[in-house]
């Protein structure tokens, strides 16, 4: 198991934009744990077209819903339910909801770490756009090549570590590893650590591995954040700082 616990990454300004995201997701998902209605809602899925009666849904607990959830991102999944919201709305809704507690402090942790970072190279409302069009592709992904409804912010956080990598590639990310019997941490610059977890998501999503993991979702997530990130680098939209090394210092263009 390897897990992220921070970054070396300066940020000159309060990130104050992806602390908000994150008060934002954590409400609307708790809010979800609770209320059946908003999570059905808001991921486009209904429970009647799936053998759900609405006493069933009632009597659901908080732990039924997520197992559901879960098991709704393997090819048995329902259909996506867009009759009361379109797609495209889905598409950033989905993105606010998660499947249970494990997912929700997950995605935190990983949005904490790597969006502090990139909130603070792109400014405030750039972020805002940023982190949108990320988890919209991430969402769109799923549904075009996937089908089925999703929830979770794992694609838009794929699109945060994209930009993470364009901005930041060479600077140390802290690891957590727990292997048996053994722990501890160890420095790995950002490049490895990205392209590890996107190595992950396409082996598995090659091997066709059913963990309830949106792989699709992932990858779309991080092609369009990195795609972005780059071309603001190129057209000198973002510039890096004197003292950063971005990716295209690594190709002789910074």
């Amino acid at each position: 198991m390897l897990i992220p616990l921070k970054v070396d990454v300066p940020l000159p300004r309060h990130p104050w934009v992806n602390y908000g995201l994150m008060v934002l997701i954590v409400i609307v998902s708790i809010a979800a744990f609770y209320d059946e209605d908003i999570l059905f809602r808001w991921a486009g899925i209904d429970p009647a077209a799936h053998g759900i009666t609405a006493e069933e849904l009632e009597d659901m607990s908080e732990e039924e819903i997520a197992r559901r959830v879960e098991r709704w991102h393997t090819p048995t999944k329902p259909t996506l339910h867009t009759e009361e919201t379109p797609m495209v709305v889905l598409a950033v809704t989905s993105t606010l909801l998660h499947g249970g507690w494990v997912h929700l402090i997950g995605n935190m942790l990983f949005l904490w770490i790597f969006g502090n970072a990139v909130n603070a190279k792109l400014g405030h409302l750039l972020y805002v756009a940023f982190y949108l069009a990320a988890g919209f592709a991430a969402s769109m992904a799923h549904y075009l090549f996937a089908g089925g409804p999703v929830v979770g912010a794992s694609g838009a956080i794929n699109g945060v570590m994209g930009a993470f990598l364009v901005f930041f590639p060479l600077n140390a990310v802290k690891m957590f590893y727990w292997f048996r019997f053994r722990a501890g941490t160890f420095d790995l610059a950002g490049l490895w650590v990205i392209l590890l977890y996107v190595a992950w998501d396409v082996l598995c999503l090659v091997i066709g591995v059913q963990t309830g993991t949106a792989f699709r979702a992932h990858i779309g997530g991080f092609v369009v954040g990195f795609s972005a990130a780059l071309a603001l680098l190129l057209t000198g939209a973002i510039k890096p700082e004197p003292d950063e090394r971005s990716i295209l210092s690594m190709f002789g263009r910074q």
